[in-house]
């Protein structure tokens, strides 16, 4: 009986640690996660997915988020018609617990492997790393 309760409370604890949870935490590699998977979702043109890491997006009219996403479509299939990026990687970032922002500095691959750096500020809003 109490071997097969520390199975189940083993089970339980692994699957808890596999769930995928909605925030993040006010931590460096948190928000290098974020920027890196919202400039990954521009350079795929996945234009929701950037549009809905923006700040106060919440606050958007549905016609300016419709806006935003167009641009973001645009300007991704711009950098694709040009070759693409291969790569997004976080190099570094700045934390300000003051304010609750960030600067993350990301390296962009593209194909013919020249590498440019770009800085992407982020604020920490209602447990979520977002793109100021």
């Amino acid at each position: 009986m109490k071997r097969s309760r520390i199975l189940l409370l083993s089970l339980v604890a692994f699957l808890a640690s596999c769930t995928k949870t909605d925030s993040d935490t006010f931590s460096h590699e948190s928000v290098q996660q974020a920027a890196q998977r919202y400039y990954t979702y521009f350079i795929n043109g996945d234009a929701k997915q950037f549009v809905e890491g923006m700040a106060d997006v919440e606050s958007f009219p549905e016609d300016y988020s419709l806006q935003m996403q167009n641009v973001v479509v645009h300007a991704a299939e711009e950098l694709a018609r040009k070759g693409g990026v291969v790569r997004v990687e976080a190099l570094s970032d700045s934390l300000y617990a003051a304010d609750s922002t960030a600067y993350v500095f990301l390296d962009l691959v593209y194909p013919d492997s020249v590498h440019e750096q770009v800085g992407l500020p982020m604020i920490f809003q209602k447990s979520k790393w977002r793109m100021k």
